[in-house]
């Protein structure tokens, strides 16, 4: 794929937009593709620095929204990607209610939580937050809201 020209891959993009019908026979009025080797965040040093940086860089374009772990220069996994996705298309009709470098900006990171954590109330804490996030998730695909 790395290697397939950029009309094949705007085609191949068009497509899985269709296939998951995000589109219907609409046509895709224009796109790019941007290779970029090497782009795995990195936590070191004065990384947070130079991503305030990128993340004061980013906010004069009024209507863009960065999504995922490339987007946000940070590590997140499928769940955080498809929650930054949904809430920038949130922001999309009601621009600035979500800040998406909240998404997975907790101290702690926990791919797991235990028998306790999902019989007892959800707290505000990072399993908190991401039990929030799928059980939204969830509710959105049942209601065929994508």
């Amino acid at each position: 794929m790395w290697q397939q020209p950029e009309a094949e891959l705007l085609s191949l993009a068009e497509q899985e937009l269709k296939k998951i019908q995000l589109l219907r026979n609409e046509k895709v009025a224009g796109g790019f593709v941007v290779r970029l080797p090497r782009t795995y965040p990195i936590y070191a040093g004065n990384y947070k620095y130079i991503l305030s940086e990128i993340q004061t860089y980013i906010k004069q374009f009024e209507n863009l929204q960065v999504v995922g772990r490339y987007g946000a220069f940070k590590y997140n996994n499928q769940d955080h990607s498809l929650l930054m996705g949904i809430l920038a298309a949130e922001n999309v009709a009601n621009p600035g209610k979500h800040n998406l470098w909240d998404v997975n900006s907790d101290s702690e990171y926990v791919e797991e939580a235990s028998v306790d954590d999902a019989t007892t109330p959800a707290k505000e804490t990072g399993i908190g937050k991401r039990r929030k996030a799928l059980q939204f998730l969830l509710k959105m695909l049942s209601n065929n809201k994508f």
